[in-house]
């Protein structure tokens, strides 16, 4: 894959990523610019999983800018599917609830431990497989799975213990697979 088709492939992903992981657009873009940099500069010869590949330098990428941060406040932005295109326009009650839902969602997602939200980034938002997601955390397949369904597990507790998620507990999925 050459290096033009390689950064028009997986640049959204790297940058949602990255913005999800740093919540600011302009930490998100200079990380999104590192990685790929990072990535053309590399010899990807035996690279068997690109995308994996790309999102554990991106996952590195923005460990490093969250280390440097003067604040040290790690702060999570909406999941990135609230920016993905809709076949019909909601309406303003949809449009409102999704927004409330994700906020809320948002504020449960934050209480994980790091490395299990990070899993949890990687196969849900990134839809990297099990194995990318364990070749991204360079992590075993077994740690992988042990840490998506724990992080599942924690969320859906959170969820039960917040009251305004309680009365919307019928739409909770707890897993995909």
């Amino acid at each position: 894959m050459g290096d033009k088709e390689l950064f028009e492939t997986y640049k959204e992903d790297v940058y949602h990523y990255c913005l999800y992981m740093l919540r600011r657009s302009a930490d998100a873009e200079d990380a999104c610019q590192e990685v790929f940099v990072k990535a053309l500069l590399a010899d990807r010869s035996g690279i068997d999983y690109l995308k994996a590949w790309l999102m554990r330098i991106a996952a590195n990428e923005c460990h490093s800018m969250m280390r440097r941060r003067t604040n040290g406040e790690i702060k999570e932005k909406r999941a990135f599917w609230m920016n993905k295109p809709i076949g019909m326009s909601p309406s303003v009650e949809q449009t409102y609830e999704r927004t409330e839902t994700s906020g809320e969602f948002e504020e449960l997602f934050k209480e994980l431990k790091p490395k299990i939200r990070e899993a949890l980034l990687l196969y849900y938002m990134a839809e990297l497989s099990l194995a990318e997601t364990a070749e991204a955390l360079e992590a075993p397949l077994g740690t992988v799975k042990s840490r998506i369904s724990r992080g599942l597990k924690a969320l859906k507790k959170l969820a039960k213990k917040n009251p305004a998620l309680s009365e919307k507990e019928g739409d909770f999925r707890a897993s995909n697979y």
